[in-house]
């Protein structure tokens, strides 16, 4: 008998039952795909560093800058077990080509390039598959950022020429590196073979980095004791801060993820309406089958056995999708990560399954306690019991003479019986926020500006010169000083009159006057500039020799505010300087500080440095005198704040924008299928209205308008409310993003255009045709149907 009704009610309520199967279908490929994820890319980084045999302390130095201390410290160190030397040689732009047929074009390095062999022992650099590299003669493997910035591909040529040493390779793959190939790491590795690069090797001209890799039990303690060593570092990190700078590129998954959870949460909403719905609707069923003497659970069980049927069908379906979609996923963020197949987790998939069966039950059997209200009468009286009921009617035609029949029914409709239309709102604002969010953090990481939060002044032009290594291998401030100005005397003959300045970074050790709580941070410099446009939170960036500036995060460590003493080693001597203000920065994870461009430092003690940053004098149009800069000096690089920051972020923005029209593509899609849903379930319960409707005049047209515009109403406050609510959650989602890199009051930027007008807009226009072709079933009611109107 059950499966008997149950087939009946399969064929009655056909329209329904399918976009209910597609919406459990939609949880369980969402849920097992999005749990699997969030277990493979949780676990992707550890088993990256694990495949890649990261040490447990990297320390980078320049050979040049070789200290007797250092060399005794790591030889001697009770906490280092064991470790490494890794040599690398600093490669230019101008020492690298790209061949293109006969003639060669310029590369465009993503920061440092760094040109060695595979490591010996840690620091491994893999290929897409986590298996080791070897190379022969003749091959190179350049990292995915550099392919990606020069449309690189398999089999091309490349040229690397230093000194008098020329040679050409053959590109043979792309490699991932898990110590430096995250996007916020400046230095890429570029691998040859063995014999290749001991021809290279014999090069005095060019700089060395040796980078130093250690096995450690305490990486604290040996932290701690590398502080008091007099030496003059490019970076000292331990592995978690390493596996702190891929966070950049897990945002497109951890994007995905939220995503996926909202997604869940929509499907289930949709699925316990669905359910509360078709049980008031099926009052005359149920009064019937207790009068003849069915108990209630002997009758939950029909509804029971129906949602079963549905939900293992749905999760069949989806669980088999959830591994294709799960992979599609990871492939799309998995980026410079190397990731885990999620399809190895089919225990997940199987849990969340099982998972679904359980939550689609739970709703079923907790939404059937209604049954226990519905009694004979209710079949006989058609729903009502006998007593009274006061009028519905809120809003008064007379009163809104303005306002069209249709419009008014609908207007009365909601407001009369707002709860019928919660679920409706929540799940058309939840896809607003979903749409919203991600929009707004794209276009933070879009906008110019952004080149504040990586610790530099925003200018008109950045420009890299054929002179940029010289300065880390042993020129003085003065060379330095002098190449500037002759750049900007060089640039004024050429037609264009511009302000040229520089930014140099050190790494200096800081304390509050405890020795042990050292910080080793990046110290930025600004060179004949003291401009303070910058992320400053509280006071002013340093003016005077003995202030600096430090960001929040150093601020906490060392429990220190403005007007507080810090003390700076450099060499062998210790300076006290005044905190003359508080900034955010992303770099080094928020870890870093700004030094008084009036701060004499030797130039020995040169890290890293930016590129020269100039800007325009008068009302000129950027844009063309950068264009005019590039075509006059084609040997330099030269990008506006907004390119130069693409190095950075460019492979996430691709795909957080490519994300960003899936999200709004399945937010789309959920919203025709929850249309679909909800007027035919209105237009079902509805046809005694309907009937009388068309009885006393209203024309088909004027019904649909009637049906249609109640989901357009919906849909314009669940739009507004999503829009309030995305100012709240955007800090306490993709902020927090932001605040893991150190930047804890980012402010995100907002295109109205796009934000308030463009995509509201399309969803209004899809929803609408939606609604209105689905509305198009009024036809099909009979004027007899007044006779089972409430």
């Amino acid at each position: 008998m059950f499966f008997r009704i149950l087939k009946k009610d399969l064929k009655r309520k056909k329209s329904m039952n399918i976009i209910l199967l597609i919406f459990i279908i939609l949880a369980t490929t969402f849920l097992s795909s999005s749990v699997n994820n969030l277990i493979s890319i949780s676990q992707s980084v550890d088993y990256f560093m694990d495949k890649a045999k990261t040490p447990d302390y990297i320390i980078s130095t320049y050979e040049r800058a070789k200290s007797k201390d250092f060399d005794n410290w790591i030889n001697t160190s009770k906490f280092i077990k064991s470790y490494d030397i890794d040599r690398s040689t600093m490669l230019s732009k101008d020492n690298i080509k790209i061949k293109d047929d006969s003639k060669t074009r310029e590369f465009q390095p993503f920061g440092e390039t760094l040109l060695q062999t595979q490591p010996k022992k840690y620091g491994k650099i893999l290929d897409d598959n986590g298996e080791e590299i070897n190379l022969k003669s003749g091959e190179i493997a350049f990292s995915l950022a550099e392919k990606n910035k020069n449309n690189l591909k398999v089999g091309d040529k490349i040229i690397i020429t230093l000194g008098n040493i020329k040679k050409e390779f053959s590109i043979k793959l792309f490699t991932k590196d898990a110590i430096f190939g995250s996007s916020m790491n400046e230095m890429k590795r570029v691998l040859i073979s063995d014999e290749d690069y001991e021809v290279f090797k014999s090069c005095k001209e060019a700089g060395v980095i040796n980078n130093y890799y250690i096995m450690s039990d305490d990486t604290t303690a040996l932290d701690k004791e590398f502080r008091g060593i007099d030496c003059n570092t490019i970076i000292s990190v331990d592995k978690s801060l390493v596996h702190k700078t891929f966070i950049l590129d897990m945002l497109p998954s951890a994007i995905l993820i939220i995503v996926s959870l909202c997604l869940i949460l929509i499907s289930f909403l949709i699925l316990r309406f669905t359910i509360v719905f078709t049980l008031q609707d099926d009052f005359k069923e149920i009064g019937i089958m207790k009068a003849i003497g069915l108990k209630n659970f002997d009758i939950k069980k029909v509804y029971l056995i129906k949602y079963i049927a549905i939900t293992l069908i749905g999760v069949v379906v989806g669980f088999g999708m959830g591994f294709p979609f799960g992979n599609m996923l990871l492939k799309q963020s998995s980026g410079n990560i190397l990731m885990k197949a999620s399809s190895g987790n089919i225990f997940v998939n199987i849990a969340c399954s099982v998972l679904v069966v359980l939550i689609v039950l739970l709703f079923c059997y907790t939404c059937t306690r209604k049954l226990n209200k519905f009694s004979a009468i209710d079949a006989i009286r058609n729903g009502s019991t006998g007593e009274s009921f006061k009028g519905k009617l809120r809003m008064k035609l007379k009163n809104h003479k303005n306002i069209k029949a249709p419009l008014f029914i609908a207007l009365n409709d909601i407001s009369c019986n707002f709860k019928r239309f919660i679920v409706l709102i929540l799940t058309f604002c939840i896809g607003t926020v979903l749409i919203i969010i991600p929009l707004n953090a794209i276009n933070t990481l879009k906008d110019a500006s952004i080149i504040k939060i990586f610790g530099i002044d925003y200018s008109d032009v950045l420009i890299e010169t054929d002179k940029m290594d010289k300065y880390t291998n042993g020129a003085t401030r003065e060379e330095y000083l002098k190449d500037m100005h002759n750049l900007e005397k060089s640039f004024k003959d050429s037609g264009v009159d511009i302000k040229v300045y520089g930014e140099v970074m050190y790494r200096l050790k800081f304390n509050a006057g405890d020795k042990d709580n050292v910080l080793t941070l990046m110290s930025f410099q600004s060179q004949e500039s003291d401009t303070n446009n910058y992320n400053v939170l509280k006071g002013s960036m340093p003016k005077l020799n003995n202030e600096v500036a430090i960001t929040e995060t150093v601020a906490k460590k060392l429990n220190l505010s403005i007007g507080d003493t810090i003390y700076v080693q450099i060499g062998k001597e210790e300076k006290p300087l005044i905190v003359s203000g508080l900034y955010e920065s992303m770099i080094n994870l928020g870890q870093s500080a700004r030094l008084s461009p009036k701060m004499n430092i030797d130039f020995r003690y040169l890290a890293m440095m930016s590129p020269f940053q100039g800007n325009f004098k008068g009302n000129v149009d950027s844009q063309t005198l950068v264009n005019k800069l590039k075509d006059k000096y084609p040997n330099y690089s030269i990008k506006t704040s907004q390119e130069y920051v693409s190095r950075y972020i460019g492979s996430s923005l691709d795909q957080l924008d490519a994300m960003k029209n899936l999200i709004v593509a399945i937010v789309i899609g959920i919203n025709a299928l929850i249309t679909i849903l909800m007027m035919k379930t209105f237009i079902s319960k509805e046809k005694g209205e309907i009937a009388m409707l068309k009885s006393i005049g209203f024309r088909n047209s004027s019904i649909r308008f009637w049906q249609s515009a109640r989901i357009n109403i919906v849909l314009v406050v669940a739009i507004i409310l999503g829009i309030i609510l995305s100012k709240f959650l955007g800090p306490i989602t993709a902020g927090q993003v932001f605040a893991a890199m150190g930047v804890h009051n980012i402010q995100f930027k907002v295109q109205a255009l796009e934000v308030y007008v463009l995509y509201p807009i399309i969803l209004l226009v899809v929803t609408t045709v939606i609604a209105y072709l689905t509305a198009e079933a009024v036809k099909k009611v009979d004027l007899k149907e007044i006779n089972n109107m409430e």
